[in-house]
């Protein structure tokens, strides 16, 4: 058993958490249950080509759903 103290910002130090990881948290009467997540995949990757940063993904991007998104965007 282990005792952890939250501080004035009501954080808490996980001592096996790793940096970026997250977790479920589920409240119950008194009781706090932390159960940590599987890493999400990156949707998109980044690469360089010419100087510029270019995202790649493996679902088509039409020129119908760019316009709608920066449509939405406005």
């Amino acid at each position: 058993m282990m005792t952890v103290t939250a501080d004035a910002k009501k954080r808490v130090v996980v001592p096996s958490a790793e940096p970026g990881d997250r977790f479920d948290l589920q409240q119950t009467e008194g009781k706090v249950i932390l159960t940590r997540l599987e890493p999400v995949q990156p949707v998109v990757r980044y690469a360089r080509k010419d100087g510029l940063l270019l995202a790649k993904t493996d679902r088509p991007i039409t020129w119908e759903t760019t316009r709608k998104a920066l449509d939405d965007f406005r």
